[in-house]
């Protein structure tokens, strides 16, 4: 508002216009902090994500390498079984 918009208005006007702003900028202060908390809460919750995505590809790994190794481990149980078993059965034919 221009001063010579403002000419027309008593003094009594001007201050409640004065007032009236003010307390639209408080309200558009709270509001903005409203906000920029939620930007916060928003950004912290992408950050866990990626976090949670990272330890899940982690643990996807360390379960494929625990599978790998019991499939080995199982495997040489096997083998162990079956030479015990050719042994028994040599041992018998002699």
């Amino acid at each position: 508002m221009r001063s010579k918009d403002c000419r027309h208005y008593s003094r009594r006007e001007l201050i409640e216009i004065i007032y009236e702003l003010e307390r639209r900028e408080e309200k558009l202060e709270r509001k903005l902090e409203k906000v920029r908390a939620k930007l916060k809460e928003r950004s912290e919750r992408m950050a866990r994500a990626g976090t949670l995505a990272e330890v899940t590809a982690v643990i996807a790994g360390l379960f494929e390498a625990a599978d790998e190794t019991a499939s080995m481990y199982l495997a040489g149980v096997r083998a162990q079984a079956e030479s015990l078993r050719g042994a028994e059965a040599e041992e018998k034919a002699s």
